[in-house]
Order: C-alpha cells, then structure tokens, then sequence
C-alpha cells in the first residue's frame, strides 16, 4: 500500500461530520449511549428479574385485550364489557396498601412467584372452562378482580426489590429499563393478542398466556431469594399499612413525590381512558385510528423510558421531573386547541412523554430516598393511584357528555398546567433534586 493510499484511508476514517465531530467519534458517543442506557442489565440478578416482568407483562396485556374482545363476542353488551374491564380498578385499590406491608414483610421474590404463576394458572383454567363451554362472563369479572389484586401484590414488592439488584447510581436507569419494557409490552402484546385471537382462537391465546406467565416464574426463580430488612411480624398489619402511611408524612421528600405522582396522574391519564370517545367525537375517527393514537401514546412512553435511562445523579431530575406536567398539560392543550388528527398523534406522543417523567423517574427517586423496609408500603400507596383512576375518568365522562371533549379535556389541560406551575413555584424539595 502506498502512502498516498494509507493517508487517503486515514483521511477518511477520521473525516468530520458536518458537526465537526469525526465518524470515528459520533460511533464512540451512539455504542456508549447505548451502553450506557441498558447498563442495568449487566447485572445478572436484575436482568433476570426484569425478564421475568417482561414475560409476566407480556401475558398480562395479552390477555386483557382478549379478555376484552372475548366478553364483547360472547355477551354483545357494552356496560358488561367495560363492567369486566374495569374490574382489576377496585382490587388493586383494596389490595394494594396490604400488598405493600406484604412486600415489607415477606420474602419478595416468593410474593412475585405466587403472582406469576397464579396468572399463569388463571389462564389455564379459563381456557379449560371454554373448552367445556361451561364459561360466562362472570368468570372473565372474576379473573379482572384477582388480575387486579396481583398486581397490587406483585408491582410493590418487585419495585422495592429493584435497589438491592444495582448500585444506588444506576437505580434511575433500572426502574426507566422496568417502564420501557412495560411501554414495549403495552405496545406489542396487545397487537400480538388480537392477531391470534383471529388466527387461531381464544382458547390458544389463552393456552398461550399460560406459558408466557409460567415462562415468567421460571425467570424469577432464578434470582436469589429476596428479603426485606426487617420482617418482624408482630405488628398488626393494621399498624404497618399506618406505619407506612406516618413514615411518608415525616419524609417531606417522598411526600412531596407522593403528592406530585398522584395528581399529575388523577389529571393526565383520564383522557387515555376516554381517548376512544374523544377520537370518535372530534375526529370521526374509526377503531384502526384509535389504534394509532394509542400506538403514539405508547412511542411517547418509549422515548421517555430511553431517556430517563441516561439520567444520572447531578441531572437535575427535579427539574425534569416537574417538567412532566408541563409537558403533558401541554399535549393536552394542543389536542384540545388543534381538532386535528395529526395534532392529536403528536400531542399523544407528548403525553407518553410526561407519563414516564412521572411514573419511571417519580418511582426512582421515591425508591432512592425511602428506608430499604418501607420501600414497598411507599410503593402500594403509589400503586393506589390506578385504582383511583374512576376519580379522574368519571368526572371527564360526564363532563364530555355534558359539554363536549374539547371542553372537557380542556379543562383538564389547564388545571394540570396551572397544578404544574404551582409545583415548581411552591415544592421547592422536589427543585433541588438532583
């Protein structure tokens, strides 16, 4: 090779972006971004139990949108439809303060087990039932209830688990890599569920849930056993669930969270709810339309899961955190202010966004600032909000009913921008969190 050549080569492995930065260099950033967003999974512990949730995940919103289509087939009611749909909402809320006090108690990887493989064994026996043909809807109600009370039991003691599995540094980025996987699953499982659902039958799908949730306990058994620091039992479970409850008042931090996490939330996901009565009211939208808004919404919460993962110690997360509400109140107010389908798949896409700064990186601080044995009591009362969810969607409901969408979801926009100046002029802890 001449010298010429060899200069010629060199010239052009190191020639420059149009930035500036060589092509040698822009490779360097991407392979240590990417490394640096999944880091959490070099470890062995964590990366088994977080594909344990992906598998349990994966099985769980499969088999709500079958559930969801099955009941419809099989009664052509609407109120029994949304009556079983709805029907995980009150037991998780029930549950999920006693799945907390569970979780501060009792070996937790055993809790998360006993979750899995009763999902697991659920599915199985609903398949059975239409097998025989002995099924009714009842059974479907009845599966939404416990379906509701496992998560309350399941979800607080896996996200308490979560900082014994990596380095206090690296805690934003596994409970994001837990948010990513669950905004993966939200997108892909359903899609997978209801191509099956037609190609091969309810009774598959429901075989096939089976395996996913067994295949889920499988990962998690491989994990070492879990225990929480302090599993004295002679309290009442009355006085942990009122323990838990006095240890979030003396933690100005993880109140402040708290009460940031639960109105953002009671503000900002009723209209993912009601999202098909709005598209079909403003835009005439069809069912492949609300397909897409929600595909959007899910595309939203990626990117903030892949986002947040880089987030580190000296990133300011207050800010970013406070900004959420921003971000989603925002969306709002375009979807609202732009009756147009294009600015609704966008502003979707901003609510996904805002969800994750509340819920992944919300979750992370909460879990970085609680005592290791009250971390999964501070979770349930977190988990408490999807059980609320009827306190914001109801009152949007009526209020669509009464005035209209973009009224209704207006409203909504304003009252959580106005709720999200209020936080960054007057939660000063939540500024200073770096």
């Amino acid at each position: 090779m001449s010298v010429q050549d060899s200069t010629d080569r060199n010239d052009t492995e190191g020639s420059l972006h149009p930035s500036g930065v060589s092509r040698r260099s822009l490779i360097g950033i991407l392979l240590r971004t990417l490394t640096h967003t999944f880091e959490s999974l070099e470890h062995r512990n964590y990366r088994l139990l977080w594909l344990g949730m992906v598998f349990s995940m994966g099985g769980f919103q499969m088999q709500m949108v079958v559930r969801g289509i099955y009941v419809y087939d099989l009664t052509g009611d609407r109120i029994i439809t949304s009556i079983v749909a709805l029907g995980f909402a009150p037991s998780l809320l029930l549950v999920s303060l006693y799945g907390g006090v569970l979780g501060d108690r009792m070996e937790r990887r055993l809790l998360i087990q006993i979750s899995q493989l009763l999902g697991g064994a659920l599915a199985a026996v609903i398949a059975v039932l239409m097998i025989t043909q002995l099924i009714n809807w009842g059974h479907l109600f009845i599966v939404s209830v416990i379906h509701g009370a496992m998560f309350a039991v399941q979800m607080p003691a896996r996200q308490a688990a979560i900082p014994s599995l990596v380095p206090k540094s690296q805690m934003s980025n596994a409970f994001a890599l837990n948010a990513m996987a669950m905004s993966i699953m939200t997108l892909v499982a359903p899609a997978i569920g209801g191509v099956l659902y037609d190609e091969v039958g309810p009774v598959t799908v429901y075989w096939i849930v089976a395996g996913i949730m067994l295949s889920a306990v499988v990962f998690t058994s491989l994990v070492p056993r879990m225990y929480p620091p302090d599993t004295n039992t002679k309290s009442s479970v009355v006085g942990n669930i009122i323990a838990g409850f006095k240890y979030i008042g003396r933690n100005k931090v993880v109140l402040n969270l708290m009460i940031y996490s639960v109105i953002v939330a009671l503000l900002s996901m009723p209209f993912r709810m009601l999202v098909q009565v709005y598209a079909k009211d403003i835009y005439g939208s069809d069912g492949s339309d609300v397909g897409l808004l929600l595909t959007a919404l899910g595309v939203g919460g990626l990117i903030g899961s892949l986002s947040i993962a880089n987030l580190r110690k000296g990133h300011r997360r207050g800010w970013i955190l406070l900004s959420g509400a921003f971000v989603a109140g925002g969306s709002l107010a375009l979807i609202v202010g732009l009756p147009y389908f294009a600015a609704g798949m966008i502003g979707m896409i901003g609510l996904g966004l805002g969800e994750q700064a509340r819920w992944a990186l919300g979750q992370s601080l909460m879990m970085e600032h609680a005592d290791d044995k009250y971390r999964a009591r501070v979770m349930s009362v977190l988990m408490m909000t999807f059980g609320l969810m009827p306190l914001g969607t109801a009152p949007m409901g009526f209020a669509m009913d009464a005035f209209g969408g973009r009224f209704a979801v207006g409203i909504y926009g304003v009252v959580l921008l106005a709720f999200a100046v209020y936080s960054v002029m007057f939660m000063s802890r939540l500024r200073r969190l770096i």
